[in-house]
């Protein structure tokens, strides 16, 4: 019997492993460590059996500082299929098979579905887009809101941006939920997507200053993504934001609603030194579009609050021309809501745009393309 306390907290987190993550998975590890530990105290003796005795009596104080947090602090996460994606090479992580995937999320607090959608990925592992089949290629970087997260297929802005061009197009969508600048400049480094841009005439990416904490491998969901650093004034790849045991531990803490709650919002916003590497490697891909792939790199740079980038001495407007100078084209994707009062812009309960919001920004792009001339976007390299 004394062996229970041993084999069913095992069997415990082979269930944990095969459900994926939700808001109370590292709770349930945690209690499941706990009560591991207690069968090790029944089994062991002498100082084994102390040095476990202490640690289960510290595992216990987090399972229950875990759980104030989980019950005080839910938030909503997305269900997602387990085949939809995981570790990928070069990038990090991405959709890893083709298919149509549902994708849903709930208010945790009062049951209401905030979204029901379907994300179809096609046979290159990336977000369908209907468009030209062949021919001039637009080709769209950027993280979960140009990736169209709750959002269905026709909703998105590549999508948005390739009817409005009459699908005359061929446009391709690049992003994912996650992704920053370094997966951007990591792609175009290891020409990974060459098949799919013999025809390119202009790429497209969507960012924010707060893409600033990815590139500087902050969040615990980026650190399987590339890493960079300045060496002499330019980025240099230097591997994974984290390997080994470092990100084994990082990515637990980044489970943990009590980390989120206690530590994350004491870490603040970027500092100069992040922007510095932020701006750097979009100023990198901006350079290898033209040295590679002979086209313009049209950045989307999507505005944040001034006490955001108080600490780091930036503007957006700073930003938006440093991006300028390191070869970029850049529009600003800001627009006030209020101009528009019968669209909803942001999906309530999560944050993320709207299909409206994005056929505002396709707009803006074709607008940037009609004042450089259209046709240049058909001719020949």
């Amino acid at each position: 019997m004394r062996y229970l306390f041993l084999l069913i907290p095992l069997a415990g987190a082979a269930v944990v492993y095969r459900a994926g993550y939700t808001n109370y998975t590292l709770l349930v590890s945690l209690t499941l460590s706990f009560f591991f530990l207690i069968g090790v105290i029944i089994i062991a003796r002498g100082w084994l059996r102390d040095t476990v005795l202490v640690l289960a009596t510290i595992v216990l104080c987090l399972v229950g500082i875990e759980a104030y947090e989980v019950i005080t602090n839910k938030r909503s996460l997305a269900e997602l299929p387990h085949d939809f994606a995981d570790s990928r090479p070069i990038l990090g992580w991405g959709p890893i098979t083709a298919g149509a995937f549902n994708a849903k999320k709930m208010d945790p607090k009062t049951g209401r579905l905030i979204y029901d959608t379907t994300y179809t990925i096609g046979n290159h592992l990336l977000r369908k887009t209907s468009s030209a089949e062949s021919g001039p290629t637009v080709a769209f970087f950027g993280d979960s809101f140009m990736f169209g997260e709750g959002l269905p297929d026709r909703e998105t802005l590549p999508q948005m941006f390739s009817d409005i061009m009459n699908r005359k197009l061929h446009v391709l969508n690049f992003a994912f939920s996650g992704y920053g600048p370094q997966q951007f400049l990591r792609a175009l480094e290891t020409r990974m997507y060459d098949d799919l841009l013999r025809d390119a005439r202009l790429f497209v990416f969507e960012t924010a200053p707060w893409h600033a904490e990815r590139t500087a491998c902050s969040p615990p969901f980026t650190l399987r993504a590339p890493r960079y650093v300045l060496k002499d004034g330019n980025p240099v790849y230097v591997g994974a934001c984290a390997e080994g045991l470092t990100r084994v531990a990082r990515e637990i803490l980044g489970h943990s609603a009590a980390y989120r709650a206690l530590v994350q919002p004491a870490q603040g916003a970027p500092s100069r030194a992040a922007i510095d590497l932020y701006i750097a490697i979009i100023g990198r891909a901006a350079r290898l579009a033209r040295e590679q792939y002979n086209v313009p790199t049209l950045v989307l740079y999507l505005p944040y609050t001034t006490t955001y980038l108080e600490a780091s001495g930036y503007t957006n407007d700073e930003i938006m021309q440093r991006l300028r100078d390191g070869g970029a084209e850049v529009i600003s994707g800001w627009f006030n809501p209020a101009d528009y009062p019968e669209l909803t812009i942001v999906i309530p309960g999560d944050g993320h745009p709207t299909g409206a919001a994005n056929r505002l920004w396709a707009e803006m792009i074709k607008g940037w393309l009609d004042r450089n001339g259209t046709t240049s976007i058909a001719s020949p390299h």
